[in-house]
């Protein structure tokens, strides 16, 4: 990270930046890194799984699925209304509060079905295969990226719920 910043840089990239670390270090190195933006006034591109390092250190999200963005917009609006059935299916792997449930954890979604080749992805919605509210619409039209509120869907199911 010295390194980088010797540079003086305006946006650092973070490829998984706490993966492999243990908890407490993890959380010492996530909160260098907020010092560290307020401080320098970095902007972050932050590539991750883990659900709880991007929103602890992120102010927009998108969320990919197959090399497409599926949801995108402000990190805590998504956190408190998420409208694809991908986001709402890592946030409960994550095991962080869906707003549905208030302060109670939700049950994890566990994704069924193979996941698609990225170099051959399926017709229609790439998500599909695996998505429990998928309809006959689904494996035939790709969804377009519509907004919903205050942030970005990629879903024919999203027009019906609430932002």
């Amino acid at each position: 990270m010295a390194r980088a910043l010797a540079l003086k840089p305006s946006l650092v990239v973070l490829d998984e930046p706490v993966s492999a670390l243990d908890v407490s270090i993890r959380a010492q190195i996530m909160n260098l890194l907020k010092d560290l933006q307020v401080e320098y006034n970095l902007s972050y591109l932050i590539i991750a799984h883990n659900l709880a390092t991007v929103r602890c250190l992120s102010h927009r999200l998108a969320i990919m699925y197959l090399g497409q963005i599926v949801e995108y917009g402000d990190t805590e609006e998504i956190f408190k209304q998420p409208l694809h059935p991908y986001t709402v299916a890592l946030i409960s792997a994550s095991m962080l509060k869906l707003p549905e449930k208030g302060d109670q954890r939700t049950k994890q979604i566990i994704l069924t079905g193979e996941m698609p080749s990225p170099l051959n992805p399926p017709a229609g919605c790439r998500f599909h295969t695996r998505c429990i509210e998928a309809q006959d619409a689904c494996s035939k039209i790709e969804p377009k990226l519509i907004e919903k509120g205050t942030h970005l869907v990629k879903c024919h199911n999203a027009i019906y719920r609430r932002p």
